[in-house]
């Protein structure tokens, strides 16, 4: 699957993100884990999170179509939910040449470190929701 976001748009994001010279697309960097650990570190902590659409939006939904997206974080300067930010990243990644899909998982807690209890997500005895939704390399 190809990215959503044009050459142009990942320019724009990469620079968005200030992203050291040498990841630019222009320098041709390897994609190898300290390009990933670079993008991943600047898209943190220029893109945050929050979920202020939840509460605060007429409809109280999340939009993923990528290019609501790209608009809401880079021409708004907004940030966005966990599912937002997964399905930017992921175009992101595979318009820089990064083999990428993205994979549902659950969380378990933990007692004294050790897993314990029932996995939280799509169904759970009590209710509970705990999706996340994530990239995978």
């Amino acid at each position: 699957m190809a990215s959503a976001y044009t050459k142009l748009q990942i320019d724009r994001y990469l620079d968005y993100i200030a992203i050291p010279a040498q990841f630019c697309r222009n320098s041709n960097p390897i994609r190898n884990v300290e390009y990933l650990t670079a993008l991943h570190t600047h898209q943190l902590s220029t893109i945050p999170y929050e979920n202020l659409s939840l509460h605060y939006s007429e409809d109280h939904t999340v939009v993923l179509d990528p290019q609501a997206l790209y608009n809401k974080f880079l021409e708004n300067g907004r940030g966005g939910y966990c599912m937002e930010l997964s399905i930017f990243f992921n175009h992101i990644l595979r318009g820089l040449g990064f083999q990428v899909y993205t994979a549902g998982a659950r969380v378990r807690n933990r007692l004294n470190g050790i897993p314990h209890g029932d996995f939280m997500g799509w169904y759970t005895r009590k209710g509970n929701s705990g999706n996340q939704d994530d990239n995978m390399l």
